[in-house]
């Protein structure tokens, strides 16, 4: 199996040979510093924050996430290179290898293509059949950027057999044929259902709780143990306070009531005053069990 949790120990790695912190990586990323914590524990990062982490510390994202052996053909290749041992494509159980020759407008696939897919694809029309018209669209326009302009293709897709869904990851790279022209795309695609349906499933969480924080009368406030801002529903409110006026305000709640927040903690709530508010404060563990706050204020 892949070890997703390696992506942690990459993102520690790289973070170690540009000497950054944690923290400071979060400011650049405009994410908690939580957030960054969890990733580097191999926690889930959406595809958002994966582009936007792998282009900050310029590595290859498909790399930073699964590993070398998923990312072997990035950028562009020799050519002199014909097929997809070629450009080291490595065979597994888990991954497809394919090439798709545009010359003579042959496709080939790894052996192990119907356990990953469900289904025996010899041709472009089988293989077009298996997705949405939205889908293939955006297959067409990632391969045509690359015999355009060189380097790799990534994306989510998905696929129907029979009513069986299946998400599908996919990296294209080209290969200059004789003219020096891209005449071959070759690439790596994997069965990554089970964790497109878990993101899916989390975004929706996330609407819905989006929903339930905006149509709260009072102001709500979802920190970390230092009181940074995880979570807030500022913008909805009446009283028109900014996000660093509550930011400020939350720190000093934190920074000024050690007793109060240590006794808050231990016993999962409690009440203050402070600067003219009412303050209820509510401890909790996360599915990571990591401790959160949550704060009302009145």
């Amino acid at each position: 199996m892949t070890n997703i949790n390696a992506f942690g120990s990459r993102l520690l790695s790289e973070l170690a040979q540009k000497k950054m912190s944690q923290l400071k990586l979060a400011q650049e990323l405009g994410v908690s510093r939580t957030a960054v914590n969890k990733w580097t524990k191999g926690g889930m990062i959406d595809d958002g924050n994966l582009d936007r982490l792998a282009s900050f510390l310029d590595v290859d994202k498909i790399w930073l996430k699964y590993g070398s052996q998923y990312a072997s053909a990035q950028g562009e290749t020799s050519p002199a290179a014909r097929n997809i041992n070629e450009v080291h494509l490595q065979e597994s159980a888990e991954i497809v290898t394919w090439e798709w020759d545009l010359l003579t407008q042959k496709v080939q696939y790894s052996d192990n293509v119907e356990a990953v897919y469900g289904i025996r694809v010899s041709s472009n029309d089988e293989f077009w059949a298996l997705m949405s018209d939205e889908a293939r669209e955006k297959l067409v326009k990632g391969y045509s950027k690359i015999i355009r302009e060189g380097g790799a293709h990534e994306m989510d897709f998905k696929i129907d057999r029979d009513g069986e869904y299946r998400w599908i990851t996919s990296r294209a790279t080209g290969v200059k044929g004789p003219n020096g022209k891209v005449t071959k795309l070759v690439g790596i695609s994997l069965d990554n259902t089970e964790r497109k349906s878990t993101e899916l499933r989390l975004r929706k969480m996330q609407q819905y709780f989006d929903v339930l924080l905006a149509h709260i009368t009072h102001l709500v406030a979802f920190t970390d143990v230092a009181g940074e801002i995880l979570a807030s529903n500022y913008e909805s409110q009446a009283e028109k306070i900014s996000y660093l006026e509550l930011q400020s305000l939350l720190y000093q709640l934190v920074v000024n009531n050690p007793e109060w927040l240590e006794q808050m903690c231990a016993t999962g709530r409690g009440q203050i005053n402070f600067q003219g508010r009412t303050v209820n404060g509510f401890h909790h563990l996360d599915s990571d069990q990591q401790p959160f706050l949550m704060f009302e204020l009145r």
